[in-house]
């Protein structure tokens, strides 16, 4: 039994469900599947014990008591947790039933604390070291770390004596052979995933203004969640001040495995981000859902992106919005279909889950013997 826990994500997460839990599911493994969230979706089934609590109706201090209850009466070999939140339950866990303890780090938590604070330079700097203090005293406990990006740091893992397994956030190979890449909606543009200040959304609107006046005819979807009702207030009254809510489309979270054809009817993905701490460590997932896809992209120009082998992209300076629009203007332009295919070959050959997979088999075949 493998107990498996989230209390941010939701339960159809690409990474923790469509390919973490369905490759140990594949190897026979039964799984126990906690989350914390507004979904109402259920995704058990005969491998997979899955439990969703409302995040309106638990915090995650009551959510955290009400499901170690759950787990200590289980036979529990592995605890495999997904947020820093987690960190007493896991410990906890561990102490109570012996079960290892595997920390999967989505993110450089530090570069978050330094991007998302409102806190001056010095209170930033002790929430980060006292984070830094939390996350070394818990990696005691700890058995195996994986990481989404070699970029992530934190409490530097291998001076600790980790060898972190690298599992990045490529697209699924099953869900690429898939995709229809033949119905192209003219001039169209996209967008998805979280909505935030440091992910330039409200740049990209402007940019989106420009870009009508010279494609009168270009329309712009975003797709996802906003990180504050504040910030989705301000981009509504960003849309409507500037006339354009008959060329920008919002929309709400989409389940993952429904995505793909709204990616692929479009003609350009964006990835509008501006430079800030977090942003200059993390790769999107969404450029290779956009390789994968069929859409040319814009970029910019900051190297957890042009780090990777792509084509068919306009690159630009971070927060430059004439640069954004211009290079949105170009793509829209340029039907560079050599390079999408190039692109979506890459994806085929390299930057896909199926490369990644044999690694986390790995490492529970080590956790569990």
């Amino acid at each position: 039994m493998i107990t498996v826990v989230s209390c941010s994500h939701y339960p159809d997460d690409e990474r923790i469900y469509h390919k973490e839990i369905k490759t140990l599911v594949k190897k026979k493994h039964i799984i126990n599947y906690f989350t914390l969230s507004a979904s109402k979706n259920n995704l058990s089934n005969k491998s997979i014990n899955h439990t969703n609590y409302s995040s309106a109706k638990y915090s995650i201090k009551e959510y955290i008591d009400l499901i170690e209850l759950k787990i200590i009466e289980t036979s529990t070999k592995v605890i495999h947790i997904h947020e820093p939140e987690l960190f007493s339950l896991a410990v906890s866990i561990k102490k109570l039933t012996g079960a290892r303890i595997i920390y999967d780090v989505h993110e450089d938590y530090i570069s978050m604390i330094y991007t998302f604070s409102k806190w001056n330079k010095h209170v930033k700097y002790l929430k980060a070291k006292y984070w830094l203090f939390k996350e070394k005293s818990f990696l005691k406990h700890v058995d195996e770390v994986i990481i989404a990006s070699s970029t992530i740091v934190n409490s530097d893992f291998r001076t600790q004596g980790f060898s972190p397994v690298l599992l990045e956030n490529f697209p699924l190979d099953t869900w690429v052979n898939n995709i229809n890449l033949s119905n192209k909606i003219k001039n169209s543009l996209i967008y998805h995933g979280n909505m935030g200040p440091e992910r330039g959304i409200i740049e990209l609107i402007e940019a989106m203004n420009h870009v009508i006046q010279n494609i009168p005819d270009a329309t712009l979807s975003l797709i996802g969640g906003f990180r504050t009702i504040e910030y989705k207030e301000k981009v509504n009254r960003k849309i409507d001040m500037l006339g354009i809510r008959n060329h920008v489309n919002l929309q709400g979270h989409i389940l993952h495995q429904d995505i793909w054809p709204h990616l692929a009817k479009h003609a350009v993905g964006i990835i509008p981000f501006n430079k800030n701490p977090l942003t200059q460590i993390n790769t999107p997932t969404k450029l290779f859902e956009f390789m994968a896809s069929g859409c040319q992209l814009v970029v910019p120009s900051l190297k957890p992106i042009t780090k990777y082998d792509f084509k068919a992209a306009r690159v630009f300076k971070p927060g430059d919005i004439m640069a954004l629009s211009n290079m949105m203007i170009k793509s829209l332009k340029t039907n560079d279909r050599v390079g999408v295919k190039y692109n979506f070959n890459k994806i085929r050959s390299d930057y896909n889950w199926e490369n990644n997979s044999h690694k986390l088999l790995e490492l529970y075949d080590r956790v569990l013997s």
